[in-house]
């Protein structure tokens, strides 16, 4: 199904593949995504992709300066529409990474495992092999710097986030939310249930780019000892 384009606010538009996951749809959106940001767009503030759907925001005022003929928004629609209709395929493949990311799952990091893991049948070293030998896709960046939505989880994995979410999860924690899986990467509160920590710092202001994750990369976890955690802890002093 084609995407849907329609205005967003005075100052933006949202091109909108349907409210669903569908990694069709993410490879679509990625590819758009990176072949508007090749464009430069002048008047274009900024381009912000979802799971399904990929933000447009314009500068209003510099528009009306330089395109005083045209509307602002069906200015911005005819530059985007082109993109939509361009076979870019290949150009996602070739910036889309593999990466294997280590996760401890021994206490005092896995919160919820053993609760989760006795909910599906399963024993804690059970569930963690089911969900290492799933390889997950970034489908975006969100809620907090760097925090990487990842999926799709098994469906014996799957659990609903929790009931009364905790007021401190630490940096690195790898959560499930429903058919999500994700790291959180700096200490925050949250309800997603926690079944490890990964000793990797996810954001780091400094560096260029700073998230260490990016849309439409590929991502499978292996399991770590507690020794083998504190050895690549990254986390001291964030």
């Amino acid at each position: 199904m084609p995407p849907h384009i329609h205005p967003l606010g005075d100052q933006g538009l949202l091109i909108d593949w349907g409210n669903r996951l569908d990694p069709a749809i993410t490879q679509q959106l990625q590819a758009c995504w990176q072949r508007l940001q090749a464009l430069h767009l002048q008047g274009v503030l900024d381009l912000v992709p979802a799971y399904s759907s990929l933000a447009v925001l314009f500068d209003l005022d510099y528009l009306l300066k330089n395109y005083p003929q045209e509307l602002p928004y069906t200015l911005v629609k005819n530059w985007v529409e082109p993109v939509l209709t361009a076979n870019s395929t290949q150009t996602l493949a070739s910036s889309s990474r593999n990466l294997d990311i280590p996760v401890c799952f021994e206490a005092p990091h896995a919160l919820d495992l053993a609760e989760l893991a006795a909910q599906k049948g399963l024993s804690p070293a059970a569930f963690i092999q089911q969900y290492c030998q799933t390889r997950y896709q970034v489908y975006m960046i969100g809620f907090l710097p760097g925090f990487a939505y990842l999926g799709t989880l098994d469906a014996l994995l799957a659990t609903p986030r929790k009931t009364t979410p905790r007021g401190s999860i630490p940096a690195g924690s790898v959560g499930i939310a429903g058919a999500q899986t994700g790291i959180y990467p700096l200490d925050s509160p949250g309800g997603w249930q926690i079944i490890g920590r990964c000793p990797w710092r996810l954001f780091t202001p400094a560096n260029d780019p700073p998230v260490r994750l990016q849309m439409g990369d590929w991502v499978q976890f292996y399991p770590i000892s507690s020794s083998e955690f504190a050895a690549q802890n990254e986390h001291t002093g964030t």
